[in-house]
């Protein structure tokens, strides 16, 4: 630019005409600039937005009440701790790993917010100064009741994680009664959480309607509903052939002989402590062990209409 300049001072023009040439030459380059660089006149379309985007995805906290059940998967987070974000699966024997702390025990059958309440104090235990732990269930275990007997569909019943199930209900969506029901007999059989491995019963107060809520037995995962038949007693457990066992209208059905005619014990057996269950109770504990080899002293009682006989798996 200043060669131009230069060039234009030495032709011999009227000075003004000199001075508006050269500045003519100095702004013809930054006006051609300019227009090169201007915005366009024309807005820019709109910008358009899908009908059918999909939402994004949520994920909801569980209840700080709901049971831990084996098979659930959980992601446990803690805030600020991204390092720390886990994913387990509750395996049956309630111990669960985690990191800095190791393993949490007991984990089948507390609540979430027991659970992250333990994280969250183990954490605080000289591994990070905040912890403020929260569990989200990805999926949870499938989880059933059984119903047994005389009902017109028998087998498993699903059991909703967030929606409590009695037994009057589950019977109702196994079909309901048969005619030949023995109703006053219907009971729950469950675990026994005082005694491992013994299973305990609880009467149900049957009405002439199935969904019934009054003085009916919530349902828990695993529980039996046996609702016999007039004529016939139940064995359960590790025996060959678990189910229905008809009475005899000639004889006596001792417990022996109902284990006989479920095809026997399995090898888990626990043979000497077969228990015996009338109206929702646990009536006697039976020794068919020595019955079975001619002991005297054990009594081997006769079984009634309704009657349930379980048999304990042997943990030796």
């Amino acid at each position: 630019m200043i060669a131009i300049v230069h060039q234009c001072m030495r032709r011999t023009l009227h000075p003004s005409v000199l001075f508006a040439v050269c500045v003519l030459f100095v702004l013809l380059p930054q006006v051609a600039a300019g227009e090169a660089t201007s915005p366009a006149t024309t807005p820019p379309a709109p910008a358009t937005t899908s009908s059918t985007a999909t939402p994004p995805s949520v994920t909801i906290a569980a209840p700080r009440d709901y049971t831990l059940y084996p098979g659930d998967l959980l992601k446990v987070e803690v805030f600020d701790h991204v390092d720390l974000t886990t994913t387990l699966r509750i395996p049956a024997n309630g111990i669960v790993p985690f990191p800095l702390i190791g393993e949490v025990t007991g984990v089948v059958g507390r609540s979430v917010g027991s659970f992250t309440n333990e994280v969250a104090k183990r954490l605080l235990e000289g591994f990070i100064r905040q912890a403020v732990v929260t569990a989200t269930v990805i999926e949870f275990s499938p989880r059933f009741v059984y119903v047994m007997g005389n009902v017109a569909k028998p087998g498993g019943v699903p059991l909703s994680p967030f929606i409590q199930l009695t037994a009057m209900q589950a019977i109702g969506q196994a079909g309901g009664f048969l005619e030949d029901a023995n109703r006053a007999g219907t009971q729950v059989i469950r675990d026994d959480p005082a005694i491992p491995g013994a299973k305990v019963g609880l009467a149900v107060p049957v009405t002439d309607k199935v969904d019934s809520l009054v003085g009916d037995v919530e349902v828990r995962p695993n529980d039996i509903i046996i609702v016999p038949r007039l004529d016939r007693v139940y064995i359960i457990g590790h025996v060959g052939k678990p189910g229905a066992v008809n009475l005899p209208s000639q004889e006596v059905l001792t417990v022996s002989k109902a284990v006989s005619l479920a095809g026997g014990f399995t090898q888990y057996a626990k043979q000497g402590d077969v228990q015996l269950m009338r109206s929702g109770k646990r009536v006697q504990v039976v020794d068919v062990r020595a019955i079975l080899t001619g002991d005297a002293k054990v009594q081997d009682p006769v079984l009634e209409p309704g009657d349930t006989v379980f048999v304990p798996e042997s943990r030796f």
